[in-house]
Parts: C-alpha cells; structure tokens; sequence
C-alpha cells in the first residue's frame, strides 16, 4: 500500500498507523494489568498478568517494526528474529547511541521473556516498572508522549 497507510497482516505490516496501533495495543495491556486482582502486592491469577505482558510485547515489537520502515527498511527487509531486529535498529534508529537497542533488549527480556512467556512477573511493583519500560520504548521509537 503505497498510500502511507498500513495494517496490521499477522506479523506483517503494511501500513502507517503502525504507531496508533502500538499505542493502542499498549493502553490495551494496560487495562488488563489493571485488571488483574491482588492479593497484597502479589497478583493472584499469572494468567491474566501474562496476557498483558504479551500484549504490550506486541505493542513494542510494531513500534519497532514501524519505525524502522519510517526508516526506509523495506517491509520485506524487516527481520524475522529478534536480533535481526535489534541490528536494524542498531544501524538504523541508533547510529552512534546504543541506548535505544539497550533499552528495546531491556523491554523484551523483562516483558517478553520474564512477563509473558515465563509468567514470572507476579508482584505488582515489578509488572509496573515491566509497563514502564514498555511506554517508554514505544515514546522513543514513536516519538510521541503516550497519556
């Protein structure tokens, strides 16, 4: 699509509103944080804290995606692994700053790894700190102040 405009293909992005639908998917996994019972600081249920994680996982990774086509990498060019990915924004995104790529290896390891796919983010203070770094790599990547 040409047009500037882009969606969301399975893994595939064909569209320009990658950043207002990773902001989307974020505010998502907000609320389902948010939604999670406590039991002091402790959450109750991983299950649900999981899918939050996984969901502002998503969120990073199309903002990710999307800046670096904002960059110029073609959609087909865009790396399928993780490192792959990290490498395109290291030569990419941050020339000559290595805070950006420590920052987006941060969020997938706290978020991705810790938080979703092991479910070992199960105190409240932790999963907040977890969503912190998560808005604060889709503000980088985007540009924008996530409210």
């Amino acid at each position: 699509m040409g047009d500037g405009t882009m969606k969301h293909v399975g893994s595939k992005i064909q569209d320009a509103n990658g950043f207002d639908d990773a902001i989307r998917y974020y505010r998502n996994a907000e609320e389902l944080l948010a939604r999670c019972k406590t039991e002091g600081k402790r959450y109750e249920d991983i299950k649900p804290v999981r899918e939050a994680f996984g969901t502002a996982w998503l969120a990073v990774d199309m903002a990710t995606k999307t800046a670096l086509i904002r960059k110029g990498l073609p959609e087909q060019r865009i790396p399928e692994s993780w490192d792959g990915l990290l490498q395109a924004v290291g030569q990419r995104l941050a020339v000559h700053n290595g805070k950006l790529v420590r920052l987006l290896s941060d969020a997938r390891k706290l978020i991705h790894i810790a938080g979703y796919y092991h479910g070992e983010i199960f105190l409240a203070p932790v999963a907040r700190e977890a969503m912190e770094l998560a808005r604060l790599a889709i503000e980088k990547l985007s540009h924008r102040k996530i409210g």
